[in-house]
């Protein structure tokens, strides 16, 4: 049974384990619209934008002009991964040697990328086919 979670700035600050006005200052590299009015609730879709960019900036060591500039118009992460590593989001993240296994956000992550039909971890392009 999927379960909606109701994330607000404190609850997202405590989530990532910055402070809620370091946290507004991932909003834009993120490409986040925090909720207008003060009180209100993250979509899912920018909850999952700023996991993805807590990963970046944390295990991938990027920056936040690095992330704007070159993950967002690659698409995202893992067709950054990809081309600049030559390995799957998901193969980054199941390698202990890339990051904490034990880490909640990398477990969120991963559950997202095992739901997602989609997804292929095989790191199959279109160049590779030809």
């Amino acid at each position: 049974m999927f379960v909606t979670r109701l994330h607000t700035r404190t609850t997202l600050a405590k989530r990532y384990g910055v402070s809620t006005s370091a946290l507004k200052l991932w909003y834009p590299p993120a490409g986040v619209i925090p909720p207008r009015k003060k009180g209100g609730f993250f979509k899912e879709r920018d909850v999952e934008s700023l996991d993805y960019f807590y990963v970046a900036t944390r295990y991938r060591n990027l920056s936040f002009k690095e992330y704007e500039h070159q993950v967002l118009p690659m698409g995202g992460l893992a067709e950054f991964l990809l081309d600049a590593n030559e390995l799957s989001l998901k193969d980054f993240l199941l390698n202990p040697q890339y990051v904490n296994q034990e880490d909640a956000i990398v477990q969120e992550v991963l559950r997202r990328i095992g739901a997602d039909d989609s997804y292929q971890s095989d790191g199959f392009r279109v160049e590779s086919a030809a």
